[in-house]
This record gives structure tokens, sequence and C-alpha cells, in this order.
């Protein structure tokens, strides 16, 4: 057991990848990939050295492995190595070794070798120290080459797994051709944020390939990562007029850093945000020309704004480092940090929170996964401090390059730089006691609380067999003998063999290859394997809905805890003894008295199961929901595009500028309410349109129709009236209008609930009909009782009825 806590995602993400793992294990052939994608700052080398940990306490899998860890650098090797030591401390069960332990000639079972990429695939003659020549004329006194470790290690019967860290960038023709074949490992695991391979749904369930995907939404939710980057680009820059450029990145960085220390002086927090300055690689050629380096130009600027460059600014460069001991702690008096690539991939420092990236000189192609230095939350444990304030959960980059210039290796919009950036105008009030809702995902698939399932089970087994309260053993073993179990069975070989264990990979009994035919009592070490294995498979038998676990795998071992304890308390004090009797009475399979116990005992835990995931998810819900209120900006992508004078005003926008996004279905019907919100000046005090994901936005709770289960909505816009009503109105047109799949519902109710508790609340569903905005009111829009509306649906163009009233008459009140 590590002694740190693992996440609930990441415990999720540790499950998968042992389950798709043991899969592909099973299979002949290997090289077998397992993708692992996670983004940075989840904890993927936590996650990745938890699944190979784990490998080794499995009850039922046991094989002959090694595991080679290939990173890019020797730092991250030994990076790897450490965190991987410090995740278990003493209950440490694997060898961790480096290329300096070539000297033991092989890898041993349950080994991990952490070794760098760059060592094994260089054509440098120094790097090819590790690797044998193609022409072995000399003979190596001492050491074994990379060659020799493998076919040492095979010749021993021993399989190799082989972890490929950021596998995106290292896997290619020649690393395949000469590590990768060399290795042949029995199953590669690729690491990545942004993997290049994703096995199809094909390759998954024919056991090629294997695929966990771990979402940003879950290491953001979990308080490790930011929701966002900020980044600020040339042109953005360039109006502040007459500004030296270099400066003005130094500027806003201060600025930005002061904004920060208040917001966390706010919330009592002794965390100093710190401020990553890195200069271009290519800094010397400035020096060669006559001019000042980046880095004398920035101490220069930071002594003149009266910054303790001595104290205040740590160096971290090739050769030289300064005031770094301490500098990753929250409260470190360091205010800054210049480096050029030494901190771009591997460095861990959670209170950095502003980086300034000055452009190389000859090479301007930027990557944003060097942001990911600023990604990370310094206080995960104290996640719920921060979920009202998107200040300090955002990060922001001040830099010089171009758009253009900027690659983005993942293109989805939810990935893409943040390049404009919106206010909230001065002196706007705000919207108070507003409470976004929550989604939690309290249902892992499991057997929910351990201690409530073990009461349930042990009270329902002793109904089932007819045992009081604190009876006696000498009384209860009669009655569970007259049930009809065997109280004193053989265990023969014979009947295990006959099981179906070609079902189950994860079945590994040594007992169980010595042929079926031979008659001999099993061993303790076997009776307790295979009472495991009974336990698991138990549960995935269970077909009837009250008696099913969808995730087997974490309700195995709250199941054999239970057992064991009924077994101990009214059968026999001896494991060995009452794992036979257990084990004699399930080999009856359909004749099974155990199997009916459990099924009654899994089926009567249900309620108790289902109110105790209706409880947890309750408080899951009322604990994590944000408070909703306009950020002080919002930043946006090159997706949206500033609201151009031809396309209507937007002075109420509580926002200034606006943005919209360029392309998509609704924008005309947007821009034409935009234009009659404009048109509203003596009511409204401002509109906000909202957005579709995000903490930083207002979402509702409503049951979708159509997946079937709760789900979150954002609608569109709130908007603030002159007499203090909040109004929350989504706009609709077409097919979308007349099959909300709940959402109308949601909005009604939520409205409902918000009046109920004292708020001023109005809104709805909003379509345009005859040119006039109409909005729906009431608790039922797919209940209609007229029958000609076809499907059912409240909307049918031209044809409102009385549950639509002219959104006009809302705004008539403020006038009033």
């Amino acid at each position: 057991m590590s002694r740190f806590n693992p996440l609930q995602f990441q415990k999720e993400a540790v499950e998968k990848l042992t389950a798709g793992f043991l899969k592909l294990w099973q299979q002949e052939d290997n090289q077998r990939a397992l993708v692992f994608k996670s983004p940075t700052g989840s904890g993927k080398t936590y996650m990745v050295s938890h699944f190979i940990h784990g490998l080794n306490g499995l009850p039922d899998w046991d094989y002959n492995k090694a595991v080679i860890w290939i990173t890019f650098s020797d730092t991250l090797a030994m990076q790897s190595k450490n965190k991987f030591r410090e995740y278990f401390n003493t209950t440490l069960e694997n060898n961790l070794l480096t290329v300096d332990d070539f000297k033991q000639g092989k890898l041993c079972k349950n080994d991990v070798l952490f070794v760098n990429w760059q060592k094994l695939v260089s054509k440098a003659a120094e790097n090819r120290v590790l690797r044998r020549p193609e022409e072995d004329y000399f003979y190596k006194e001492e050491g074994y080459y990379f060659e020799d470790i493998i076919e040492n290690t095979k010749k021993e019967g021993r399989e190799i797994i082989l972890v490929v860290d950021e596998s995106h960038t290292h896997l290619s023709g020649l690393a395949q051709k000469s590590v990768v074949d060399v290795i042949d490992p029995k199953v590669i695991l690729h690491v990545s944020a942004t993997p290049t391979y994703i096995p199809n749904m094909d390759e998954i369930e024919e056991g090629k390939a294997g695929y966990v995907s771990v979402s940003r939404n879950e290491a953001v939710n979990e308080g490790l990562i930011k929701d966002k980057i900020v980044v600020q680009t040339d042109e953005d820059l360039h109006q502040f007029k007459n500004k030296d450029l270099d400066e003005l990145l130094i500027d806003l960085a201060i600025g930005k850093k002061a904004e920060l220390e208040n917001e966390y002086s706010k919330l009592d927090k002794k965390i100093n945000p710190l401020v990553l300055i890195q200069l271009p690689n290519d800094d010397s050629k400035l020096k060669d020309a006559g001019q000042k380096t980046k880095e004398e130009l920035v101490l220069d600027y930071l002594r003149k704004k009266n910054i303790d460059v001595e104290r205040k600014v740590a160096l971290w460069f090739d050769g030289k480092q300064e005031n770094m001991d301490f500098v990753t702690h929250n409260d470190s008096d360091v205010d800054f940090m210049l480096f050029k690539q030494a901190a771009g991939t591997g460095w861990d420092c959670p209170r950095a929170h502003v980086l300034v990236m000055y452009r190389e000189i000859n090479s301007p192609t930027f990557f944003t996964q060097t942001i990911g230095r600023i990604l990370r939350m310094p206080e995960p444990i104290h996640k719920d401090d921060y979920k009202d304030s998107l200040l300090l959960r955002t990060g922001y980059l001040f830099t010089n390059y171009k758009r253009n210039e900027v690659s983005i290796p993942d293109q989805s919009s939810k990935n893409k730089p943040l390049l404009y950036i919106s206010k909230k105008k001065e002196g706007s009030s705000d919207v108070e006691n507003l409470y976004s809702d929550f989604v939690s995902r309290a249902d892992y698939g499991d057997l929910g609380n351990a201690i409530r399932f073990q009461m349930s089970f042990l009270k329902s087994f002793d109904a089932f067999f007819g045992i009081e309260a604190n009876e006696h053993m000498a009384l209860t073993r009669p009655k569970i003998e007259a049930k009809g179990i065997d109280l004193n069975p053989k265990l023969i070989n014979k009947l295990i063999v006959d099981a179906e264990f070609s079902d189950y990979d994860r079945l590994n009994l040594e007992f169980a290859k010595q042929g079926k035919d031979e008659e001999y009592e099993m061993s303790g070490n076997d009776v307790e394997k295979l009472f495991n294995f009974w336990c698991f498979r138990l549960l995935s038998e269970q077909t009837d809905v009250e008696a099913k676990v969808s995730n087997v795998s974490r309700s195995w071992s709250p199941l054999k805890s239970a057992l064991r304890v009924w077994l101990k308390r009214n059968i026999d004090l001896d494991s060995n003894s009452f794992y036979r009797i257990f084990i004699h009475d399930i080999h009856k399979e359909q004749a099974s008295i155990f199997r009916s116990a459990i099924t009654k005992a899994l089926k009567e835990y249900y309620p108790i199961k289902t109110e105790f995931l209706k409880s947890r998810k309750a408080e899951l819900e009322s604990r994590e929901a944000p408070l909703f209120r306009i950020s002080d900006e919002y930043g946006f992508t090159d997706d949206f595009s500033r609201l151009k004078e031809e396309e209507g005003a937007s002075e109420l926008s509580v926002i200034q500028p606006f943005y919209l996004r360029k392309n998509y279905a609704g924008r005309e019907n947007e821009l034409k309410f935009i234009n009659y919100l404009e048109h509203q000046k003596d009511s409204l005090e401002w509109w906000f349109k909202n957005g579709n994901a995000g903490k930083e936005f207002y979402s509702l709770k409503y049951f979708n129709t159509s997946s079937r289960e709760e789900a979150l909505f954002y609608p569109d816009w709130i908007l603030k009236f002159k007499d203090g009503r909040i109004g929350i109105f989504d706009t609709k047109s077409g097919f979308t209008a007349r099959d909300t799949e709940g959402r109308a519902e949601g909005l009604a109710a939520k409205l409902k609930e918000l009046n109920a508790k004292g708020g001023n609340y109005v809104g709805g569903l909003i379509v345009l009909e005859n040119n006039k905005w109409y909005y729906f009111f009431n608790e039922e829009y797919n209940k209609s009782p007229e029958k000609e509306l076809s499907f059912g649906y409240e909307y049918i163009p031209g044809k409102l009825n009385e549950n639509w009233i002219e959104l006009d008459e809302v705004f008539k009140k403020t006038k009033n």
C-alpha cells in the first residue's frame, strides 16, 4: 500500500490499466500496445507506478516478468525512479535499476530498469556505450551491453514489459527497429498526454491493443491542474504603444503576480506565486551581434523595478544554478525564476503561476507542452478553497510569439490557447447566491460502502441459514449442515480442472497444469488462490439487476472479507478448512447452496447500496457546487471573433469587448437575440453570454431523456434587470426547440427552486415567432395534451399555445 492516497480517478485508471494489461498478456503475440492517455499534471508517473507495483500483488496472476521504463533524458529517468521509490517507501517490492546496474548482466523477476531513450537510439559514439557495436572486434572485460541484458533476461524465461514515457515523441521507426524489436516486450505501455496512436474498437475487442484514458476534467475537478491557460500574444501586446515589448512582458507578469498575491491573501494562503521566465536557447547569438542577451535585459529591468535580484530571483541554466534550493516550496521567498530548457519538461513546482516566454531568434516555433510548468495547482488537498476563484485556477502566459508560430499538438478546441481577453465592466453588480449544479459520479459500479455491505451480508447469511445473533459455533454448524453443506469435504484436484478457468484471464494456478486425471489433496496455498478466484467469479456470474455489480475488480475483495468473517464465525476458525468447505459447495454448480445465499445477500443489500449512493451523491454535489459570479476576465480561442459593428451592438454585455464563436448552428439566432437585448436599456442592467462548459459558467442539472441519466445544462443567457431580478434564458430554434431532451423541464424546475428559496428569478426557453420573442413558462414541456402537436413536444413553429408568453412582458414589469 502506498503512503500516498490516490484520487478516485487515479484508482480507476490503475484498475483499467491492470484489466487491459491482463487481457493483452494472455495473447500469444508479443508487442501488444496498451495506450495510456492522461493529461499533464494528472499524475501519470504516479498511476503507472501503482499499476506496475500492483502487478506484484494480484491474487491470481504471478508471472515471471521484468519492466523496462524508458524516458527521454537521464534527469527524467532518475526522477521517475525516485518517484517510484517515494510512492511506496517501505512497502517497495520491485528492485529499481539504472544503467549503473548493467553489471548484474540481466533483469531479475520484478526488476524495473529506468533508462534514457536517447542512450539507446543515438548514433553518437559517446552514447553508444550502452549498445553492442555492429562489428564487435574487441572483448568487453567489464559490464554488459543493452543487448546482453535483454538476451540474458529472456534465457531465464522472463518476459519484459516496456513502458515508454511521452510515447508520442519517441516511438519512431528507428526506435521501433533498434529498441522495441530488440526487447520484443510482451506488452508495451504507451504513456502520453497526446498519443499519436489510439487503438480502434476492433483492436481492443480482439485483444490486439488496449486503451485507457483520463479526461482533463477529472484532473481539474480534483484540484490537480488549473482550469485553463490564458495566452497573450504579440498582436495583443502591441496595443501598448511606445513600450518596449521585452519590458512590457515583465510588467504584465509583475502585475498579474500582484493580483494573484492579493487573491491568495484573501483566502489566507501562504503561497507565493512564482513567475517563470523562459529565455531563448539561442540567447548567445544576441551577444555575438553586440546586443544585450535576454538574460541581461531581464535582470537589469527587474533591478529597475526594485526587485532584489540576489535574493528574489532564481537562475537555472546549464552549469549555473542560484537560489534553487527551496524554490518549489509554496512559501519560498523567490519571486522569479529564469531558465532555458532545463525546466521545460518534468520539473514540478505547483506554485508556478505565470510564464513569460521570449521568442527563439532562429527557430520561432512554440509548442504548448511548455506551459505544463504552470498547469499544476499548489494545494489539491484543499481544492474546495479555490472553487470560487477562477483567477487562481487560471495560468497566465505572456509571450512575444505570433499566433502563426504557436503549434498546438492537439487541435481540439478545449486545448487551444486563449488568445483574446475580455474584462468585466467596472462597477457592474453581480449575481448573488447563485450556485451552479454539479453532477457527481457517486456510483463506481462497486459495492459502495464496504462496512455497510459486510453488515448487510452477515445479517442476510445468518437469516438464510437460520442463525441467531451471537449464536455459538456448536449450534451454527448443524444448521449449516442441515442446509446441505458438507462440513468434511475432500478437495481433490480433478474437481478444479473441470471448472471453466478458460473464461478467466487473470488466473494462474500452478496446480491446474499437472493434469486433470490425477486426484490429490489440494495444498493450502492453492486453496486460498481458488477461494480468491471464486469471489471474483461469483460476482461476475450475477445476472439479476439487484445482485449485479459492473465493477467486479473493485468488489471481489469486500465480498471475500465478508465471507471470511461469516465462515470463521459460524463454521471453523481455520481459514484453510472453511475455504475447502466453501469451494466444495461452489463446485456443485447450480446445486450449490452458497451460490443461492450470495445472490440473496446481494439483492438484500441493493436498497442499502442505493440509499448510500444517493446520500453520497447529494453530499458530493453540495460540496462541489461552485458559486457563479461574473469573472473579472475571460479568455477566448481563435474560434471566436469580436462582434463587428455591422452585426450589431453589444454595449450591455457585462464583459467587454464581446467575443462570439465564429461558426456554429445557432449563431444567427443568437445575434438576433443580442440585438433585442440591446434595445432594452431602460430595463436591463447587463446581459451575459454563458459558456457551454467549465466552472466559471453557470450550469444546472437536468435529466437527459435520451441518455436516461443526469447531466449538466448551460443556459445561453444570464440577464441582470435594473429592478434586481435575474433572468436565465436559453434561445432555441428549429429541432432543438422541439426536442430539448429535458433541458426545458430542468430550467423550469431550477427557476422554481431558486424562487422558493427567496430568489427573484425569471426565465425559460426562448423562440422567435412572428419576429417576436416568446418564452416558455411551464414545468412539463414534453407533456402537452394537444394531440396534434408532433411527437408530443410543446413547440411547433407557427403554433404556440398558452404556455408561451411574449418576452416583452418580462421587460414591461421592470419599466412599470
